[in-house]
């Protein structure tokens, strides 16, 4: 995958076609990200379970999500994919898949808000994107949103498949039963780190 490809709007991130897609897919599982600084870790606490990755963000990517968070200085950006593990496959629509994703959502707000409010007492700003609406939750809203699907397979370079309507990332080891969500900060990355840790341990399980 290349700078080339680091647009982040929905329209423009679309990191391979299918076909693509098939011929390299073994080449991209075994390729690591250069701006990863925390591989895929899991955190517990009573607030969610979930897999978070530490990723400095690409200078593309940087220089369009200025139009996700409109007026905030985003040099030094940490962009924080996560992933909860899910009961069912999130490509079908039915009343218990619904019910699942708002409760997975509700679970990443609790964890990204307690992450958001530790970060602001040190001085830093942080952001979360709703991965409904790919919209801010805490800062201005610009012109475009964030999509966790192409962001996440940037920063991860995870396998996808598309379902004719939308593409459905693919976790290494859940598959498609999966609910992504994105934290976003200008924290340095042990500011960050000691915030997580902290939330852990109040949050306990």
């Amino acid at each position: 995958m290349t700078e080339d490809l680091d647009s982040m709007t929905p329209t423009h991130l679309d990191a391979t076609d299918s076909s693509s897609n098939s011929n390299n897919a073994t080449a991209e599982k075994s390729t690591r990200s250069t701006s990863c600084q925390v591989a895929p870790t899991m955190s517990n606490s009573s607030l969610a379970t979930l897999e978070y990755s530490i990723h400095i963000s690409p200078r593309r990517m940087t220089r369009d999500l200025a139009t996700v968070f409109p007026n905030q200085d985003l040099s030094n950006l940490l962009v924080v994919p996560t992933f909860q593990k899910c009961k069912h496959e999130m490509v079908a629509w039915d009343a218990e898949i619904a019910k699942e994703k708002d409760d997975r959502l509700e679970d990443f707000i609790r964890w990204s808000t307690a992450l958001h409010k530790g970060l602001e007492k040190l001085g830093h700003w942080s952001d979360m994107t709703d991965p409904a609406s790919g919209y801010p939750s805490f800062s201005e809203r610009g012109r475009d949103i964030y999509p966790d699907v192409e962001g996440c397979q940037l920063l991860l370079k995870y396998d996808f498949q598309n379902t004719g309507c939308c593409k459905v990332l693919l976790h290494p080891k859940w598959g498609s039963k999966i609910y992504p969500a994105t934290f976003f900060t200008t924290a340095p990355l042990d500011a960050l780190q000691k915030v997580i840790a902290q939330v852990e341990q109040e949050y306990a399980a």
